[in-house]
């Protein structure tokens, strides 16, 4: 097939025309970011973060296994123990806080993958078409077939209860809804101009996905992320609570409220405040993604 040679002024002007949409890009996510309804869930998850990252050290909280038996479930306000202890002596604000962290992490991680594997895929197959598209469809069909916690369930008990193995169960079921969303997104603007003219001109796949396409597909990823961030932490605390995901004695908030509900009725904070915990985290995530998602209705 013959390639059609574009005049240079009109790949400056092509080239001109990204960079253009790249920056209204980055001033529509600054006006989002600050409207009321994004930046007050966000200022909650980001207080979370920063409670969970960075608390530990600033306050010199203990480690996290570091009690004793004769520290025993003290109770709320101990001297040393704002939270109270856990039945073997640890720190329950420690626990809360580093359990947090690891917590976050597989939510980010998880989200990460998903995000990366699936939009990759889904862009993949619609610009380039034929059996590659097919079979990336059938990839996705097969994947959603699958009830998702069954899937995570089964992956995590094969490689055993671990964080790396955790994150990568999780992610497994995230990969055909954002391969979906970016098969969708990249089919409205396969068409537009600045696809067809470098496209033409015989640029390189990658180049028109990463440069052209992939900016177009961004915004509504990122709001599927972010509510996927709080499922796959939801997901993690199932997953260790039936001791298949995080193993003690590293705590995570989904072991804390399965070791703390034997003692439910002696202690029902050591259930409490983890639940508590981990409603905030995944609530403040999922306005922030349900405000992102109308905010792009709106403009669209």
């Amino acid at each position: 097939m013959t390639q059609l040679a574009l005049p240079d002024a009109d790949l400056a002007w092509i080239e001109g025309s990204r960079e253009h949409r790249f920056r209204s890009s980055a001033r529509a996510a600054l006006r989002v970011c600050a409207a009321p309804a994004v930046a007050i869930p966000g200022a909650v998850f980001l207080l979370v973060v920063l409670a969970c990252f960075l608390g530990p050290a600033l306050f010199h909280i203990q480690s996290p296994n570091s009690g004793t038996i004769t520290d025993s479930l003290k109770p709320v306000g101990a001297p040393g123990h704002p939270l109270g202890t856990n039945p073997i002596g640890n720190d329950e604000l420690s626990r809360l806080l580093f359990g947090g962290r690891v917590s976050i992490i597989v939510g980010i991680g998880a989200t990460a993958i998903s995000l990366t594997v699936g939009s990759l895929l889904g862009m993949s197959a619609c610009y380039f078409g034929g059996f590659y598209e097919k079979v990336i469809m059938r990839l996705f069909d097969t994947l959603l077939a699958f009830p998702s916690l069954i899937l995570a369930m089964t992956i995590a008990d094969y490689l055993g209860p671990a964080l790396q193995n955790t994150i990568l169960a999780i992610s497994m079921f995230g990969i055909s809804q954002f391969g979906r969303l970016a098969w969708s997104q990249t089919l409205r603007v396969r068409s537009r101009d600045f696809v067809v003219a470098p496209r033409a001109d015989g640029a390189p796949g990658r180049r028109i996905i990463g440069g052209h396409i992939l900016p177009n597909v961004i915004p509504p990823l990122l709001g599927l992320a972010l509510f996927h961030v709080g499922t796959a932490m939801m997901m993690e605390a199932g997953l260790s609570y039936l001791g298949l995901g995080i193993a003690q004695p590293n705590p995570s908030w989904g072991n804390m409220i399965s070791d703390g509900q034997q003692y439910l009725y002696n202690a029902p904070r050591l259930v409490i405040m983890p639940c508590i915990a981990l409603i905030i985290t995944v609530v403040s995530l999922n306005l922030m993604a349900d405000a992102i998602q109308r905010k792009q209705e709106t403009r669209a």
